[in-house]
């Protein structure tokens, strides 16, 4: 509510420099905010009991349209990946053709239809997925990427590039490392304290 309220005043001093078509998009989204007196953790959601169906159905099901157009990306990417990750060559036209793609769709459908908590599987991806993404596998990738440079170029590769940053010690991946691993530590204790306490 407060970011709301924070962004109202700049948005209607905007108003005056707005044309009168962008007035009325800006206006919606200021009564929006408004409108609700709880909301659902997928906005779309809101507009449940929306008095123009068609509106409604597409208002409803937007995230169904966006997941459906990427997942096929995504699915088709994690297969790939899945080949190169156990890559052995060519693989029979079974384990290709069915094998893969099963292992691609079979988990996130099963999670899809296990879970009704939005918030409980974006707190999962959130914490645990993001955290690796963001420092985990970075800090590998530089270190290890530091090991491999030294064996093949030598330890004075390292002291001959004049483009070196001021971060070059080991010590900051380290600590990035240190620091994912306190985050996780704190990240589990409160879903379990969370889950216990009910």
């Amino acid at each position: 509510m407060s970011l709301v309220l924070f962004a109202l005043p700049r948005t209607y001093t905007n108003h005056k420099k707005l044309k009168k078509k962008k007035k009325k998009k800006v206006l919606c989204v200021d009564t929006t905010a408004f409108s609700f007196s709880e909301l659902a953790d997928v906005y779309t959601l809101n507009f449940a009991d929306f008095h123009f169906e068609p509106v409604r159905y597409f208002l409803e099901l937007y995230p169904v349209f966006c997941l459906t157009a990427s997942y096929p990306l995504i699915g088709i990417t994690l297969r790939n990946n899945l080949k190169t990750l156990f890559s052995k060559g060519e693989y029979p036209w079974v384990i290709d053709r069915i094998l893969f793609p099963l292992l691609t769709i079979i988990p996130p459908t099963i999670i899809g239809l296990c879970t009704e908590d939005v918030e409980f599987l974006v707190s999962y991806t959130g914490a645990f997925s993001g955290a690796a993404i963001q420092y985990i596998i970075p800090a590998c990738f530089v270190l290890f990427g530091r090991i491999r440079v030294k064996e093949v170029f030598g330890r004075e590769a390292s002291t001959v590039n004049k483009n070196h940053s001021i971060f070059k010690s080991n010590i900051w991946p380290i600590s990035l490392l240190i620091w994912s691993a306190c985050c996780m530590i704190f990240i589990i204790y409160y879903k379990i304290s969370s889950a216990i306490q009910g």
